[in-house]
């Protein structure tokens, strides 16, 4: 995979800032422009589902079962595997009774008229492409995460969604919890102190991602390899089945661990520290599952923020000891992200330069800004409510609000998992250029 130069530069504060051209900030607000459509209150959206895999699966489900309360109609599905498409269309017309679409290619969904919001669960590699194409397409969407595998193709979706003010969800499903909106607020008003590390586990036991089989549950003629290869680097590759039914397996349609599981993470991470990363780098190794794969079971990425935070993200499929979770790092105390607590323990108090102009200045520690100790109960931080993920994507779309996990939260996520990738790919630490919008190889690397 090459590092490919960026279409337009950009400042960072540009991209953080709101600007005349639309460039959003990375918080919550209303978008700055006006839709082609007011969506009235007793107005039925039209939803078109793009990719009949098992996630959509879950995902059809849950738009079955808000399409009465936020008033939705399915009307069509999207499939290039030929099975599959027709499997779905015949599940949503048993559960409506209405005709159902179904359709072959992206280009066909998108140029239905009755078609206002996709939902897209394609390849993680597919992700950016789709979503860029849709948006320009003049449709809301709902995509699965990661954003994307190519930084360009990241990039280019990004710019699609700031030019068409089109109302987007990531499929980081977290972010509906309020906690984590709190969280951030919390470590903005200081009482965590300086944060300067922050950890992230995912230990599992098992081969992930495999579908046994797979080898031989469709031919070529059930598909169209060329229009699934058609979003990489080279697409005259011949057909393989199980890098087809197994993507997350193979690179370059996923990272595996860092697309599949650190973008919902690392998301969290850059939601509560409100910044983006500016290196990165990953170590990893096939371990246990040697069954075919290229991408590893076990990751190690260490990334540094512009804040001087590191955040470290591991990741393994051979032992599962020792829990999954985030933790914040603070001078005042330890925040257990996902445990909703944060506590004393570890941390000495404030810390305070006595001549802050002075290198050669003494410090002291303030203990009474320290958080009170996990045996004594920790504390909570209040947070905004939780909101139905998927359900509050379509209400977005109605007032035109921005969502909670919107494009900026995509490329945020992706810009990290990305960098990681590449780190394991070449074997060096990758940087962000913040101002041109691209990444590169760290000075002296080969």
């Amino acid at each position: 995979m090459k590092i490919r130069e960026g279409r337009k530069p950009m400042t960072r504060r540009e991209f953080v800032g709101k600007t005349a051209a639309g460039a959003a900030a990375m918080s919550l607000g209303r978008w700055a422009f006006v839709p082609s459509r007011v969506w009235g209150a007793n107005d039925r959206l039209g939803v078109g589902f793009v990719g009949m895999g098992a996630r959509m699966g879950s995902l059809l489900e849950e738009v079955r079962r808000l399409s009465e309360t936020h008033r939705l109609d399915l009307v069509a599905v999207c499939d290039i595997w030929n099975q599959r498409r027709e499997a779905a269309a015949a599940k949503v017309q048993g559960w409506t009774g209405q005709q159902v679409a179904a359709c072959r290619t992206l280009e066909e969904i998108c140029a239905r008229s009755d078609v206002d919001v996709l939902i897209i669960a394609t390849a993680d590699f597919q992700h950016a492409p789709h979503l860029a194409f849709a948006v320009r397409a003049g449709k809301d969407v709902y995509v699965e995460k990661p954003l994307g595998c190519d930084f360009d193709q990241i990039k280019d979706a990004w710019k699609a969604v700031q030019e068409t003010g089109r109302v987007v969800q990531m499929g980081t499903q977290a972010r509906g919890e309020g906690k984590y909106f709190g969280a951030r607020d919390f470590i903005r008003s200081g009482k965590l102190g300086k944060v300067s590390y922050v950890e992230i586990a995912e230990p599992l036991f098992e081969q992930r991602w495999r579908i046994p089989g797979s080898e031989n549950s469709l031919t070529e003629a059930d598909t169209d390899w060329k229009e699934f290869q058609s979003y990489t680097y080279d697409p005259k590759l011949p057909f393989n089945a199980r890098h087809y039914r197994e993507f997350r397996l193979f690179w370059p349609y996923s990272s595996g661990c860092l697309c599949q599981w650190m973008s919902h993470k690392i998301d969290l991470v850059n939601l509560v520290l409100d910044e983006l990363p500016r290196s990165a780098v990953c170590l990893g190794t096939l371990s246990v599952w040697n069954d075919g794969r290229n991408n590893p079971d076990t990751v190690q990425a260490l990334l540094e923020y512009p804040s001087g935070v590191l955040v470290t993200y591991h990741m393994r499929l051979g032992n599962s000891q020792n829990g999954r979770g985030i933790f914040i790092y603070g001078t005042q105390g330890t925040m257990d992200l996902m445990g909703g607590r944060a506590y004393g323990d570890g941390g000495g108090g404030a810390v305070i330069k006595d001549r802050p102009e002075d290198v050669n200045s003494t410090f002291h520690v303030d203990s009474s800004t320290l958080l009170p100790k996990s045996q004594e109960g920790g504390v909570t931080w209040e947070s905004p409510p939780d909101v139905h993920h998927i359900g509050h994507f379509f209400e977005c779309v109605r007032s035109r609000e921005r969502t909670r996990a919107d494009i900026d939260a995509g490329f945020a996520h992706a810009l990290a998992t990305t960098m990681a990738n590449l780190s394991y790919r070449y074997g060096c630490r990758m940087e962000y250029d913040a101002e041109k919008m691209e990444l590169r190889k760290a000075s002296g690397a080969a």
